[in-house]
């Protein structure tokens, strides 16, 4: 595969407590007191699971090991670092105030880590990086309404939109409503996960319920002409996880995958690695990817342009970005 080493890169789709390597992971287990089963650590993949509900299951176990603000610091530097050397110039990652409150964090405490890190990084290696506060769905519309309340009441400066992930399938947009409408007469920029798991209609909903500027994924709009009319129409970018998406069967293989496709019809698409080492992603990786079917590098940094162009930061820190490209 031809390295696209060389080319400037963004990423806009990454679960941040997810970037933890194995080594990282058993280092905290060892430091917080942290029983992890044996099974946990894959050979396919960095982390064993069998489906996205097992999924969920290992990520929240693999997760527990992340207890305090340093551990915090230490993941967000890490990942970062490593983004840097693959030539990322920025990343806006997701961050979950709820899983760090189970763990005695609270929301300013945590922030604080997150907020170190990526100003230390930004030091170090010239990497720009700002963070997108989740709430999950399948802790109910109730647990959503409050993460998004205390963002709105705590405004922080490497806070700069919303997001919403989790269970799909039996989470329609409906049921977040009221959150979403809050958030957008806040005016502050919401993304969610829509078109993953669930078809056409869920992500139709998901437009025209809670406001998103981007959408996670968003692949399975291929399967309606009108409605990828509609994402373009009103200038909405996927943020694809092409890695993510072949690892958990959505799709057999690249070739399947309709990210070409939907980046050959105009749609404003980005790639991104998701939870990079339960899928063996990287965001060197997808860009890999996209070159093998056929992008030329023009089109790659195009990938990347989009990705700033579309993200979340101040104006003044997109224009420096964007000037990088050019």
């Amino acid at each position: 595969m031809n390295s696209t080493n060389q080319i400037l890169k963004a990423e806009i789709h990454v679960h941040l407590e997810a970037t933890i390597t194995p080594d990282l992971c058993r280092n905290l287990a060892n430091k917080n007191a942290v029983n992890l089963p044996n099974d946990i650590f894959g050979n396919k993949y960095a982390y064993e699971w069998a489906n996205f509900y097992d999924f969920l299951k290992k990520y929240d176990l693999v997760t527990s090991v992340i207890h305090t603000p340093e551990d915090y610091f230490e993941l967000t530097y890490k990942y970062l670092k490593d983004c840097a050397v693959n030539n990322v110039i920025y990343v806006e990652a997701m961050i979950s105030s709820t899983h760090a409150k189970e763990k005695g964090m609270n929301y300013f405490s945590f922030l604080e880590g997150v907020y170190k890190a990526s100003i230390q990084a930004e030091k170090d290696f010239g990497i720009v990086s700002r963070y997108i506060m989740n709430g999950i769905r399948h802790l109910g519309p109730e647990s959503v309404y409050n993460t998004a309340k205390e963002v709105l009441d705590n405004p922080h400066p490497c806070l700069v939109g919303f997001g919403l992930a989790g269970d799909e399938l039996h989470f329609p947009p409906t049921l977040f409503q009221k959150t979403f409408d809050m958030l957008y007469d806040a005016n502050f920029p919401i993304t969610v996960h829509a078109g993953e798991w669930d078809g056409p209609e869920q992500i139709r909903k998901a437009i025209k319920l809670l406001h998103p500027k981007r959408l996670g994924h968003g692949v399975r709009s291929i399967e309606d002409s009108q409605l990828v009319e509609e994402i373009i129409e009103k200038n909405i970018t996927l943020e694809t996880c092409p890695t993510s998406n072949v690892a958990t069967k959505i799709y057999p293989d690249y070739v399947s995958h309709p990210v070409k496709k939907l980046f050959s019809k105009g749609v404003k698409i980005t790639v991104s690695s998701d939870d990079p080492p339960f899928f063996n992603a990287s965001i060197q990786g997808e860009y890999d990817i996209m070159k093998e079917l056929g992008l030329s590098d023009q089109e790659l940094i195009s990938l990347t342009r989009n990705a700033i162009d579309s993200s979340f930061c101040d104006k003044d820190t997109k224009s420096k970005l964007l000037e990088k490209l050019n």
